[in-house]
């Protein structure tokens, strides 16, 4: 099925897969209009939602960044907006620069974080606006089972919390353990 929604980003489309069952994933480089969007939630949400319109089936997006995290939205026709993080600590500076600590450079001329009241302060205000966004692992977990529940899939709270909370060296393996984990089938290359 060609999606109206995507269509503008066709040219960016770096992968696209395919399930058994018609399930599709795509990786967008450098996403549709407004995807680097500081305002949270983004406003390319509703591409989001014109998907989930157009294909009647739930939608989730995760917005990678230098594949070291990712900001996770799911959409369903039922359950509504749900959202969630993979490896927030790796990525919270790269939208609210103020949660990265300072660095200085010690005695011996090497660059240490400082990590005072200051840094703990700023980082607990940026963790905030973001699980405003979208919840932790224990919050955003039974969304997102809520979610696959709609979508047809049977997965548990325990083992999406655990893929929520995982580490990988590239997030994108994250994500995908998440659609294991959620309960979507193996996807195939397909053509582009």
């Amino acid at each position: 099925m060609e999606l109206d929604a995507l269509r503008a980003s066709a040219d960016r489309l770096a992968w696209r897969g395919v399930a058994s069952d018609g399930w599709q994933v795509a990786q967008i480089h450098r996403g549709p209009e407004g995807w680097e969007s500081t305002s949270l939630p983004a406003e390319w949400e509703d591409l989001l939602v014109a998907v989930m319109e157009q294909t009647r089936h739930p939608v989730l997006a995760a917005v990678v960044m230098d594949s070291d995290g990712a900001q996770l939205i799911g959409f369903s026709p039922k359950a509504g907006r749900w959202g969630g993080w993979l490896e927030l600590d790796s990525i919270i500076g790269h939208i609210i620069p103020g949660a990265w600590p300072y660095f200085y450079e010690d005695e011996n001329g090497e660059m240490q974080p400082d990590e005072g009241e200051d840094y703990q302060r700023r980082r607990r205000a940026a963790e905030q606006q973001m699980h405003a966004v979208g919840p932790p692992a224990p919050l955003a977990a039974p969304l997102a089972v809520q979610w696959a529940t709609e979508a047809g899939f049977t997965s548990s709270i325990a083992a999406v919390q655990a893929a929520l909370d995982g580490r990988e060296v590239f997030v994108e393996d994250l994500f995908f353990r998440l659609l294991e984990t959620l309960g979507l089938p193996e996807f195939a290359d397909a053509e582009s």
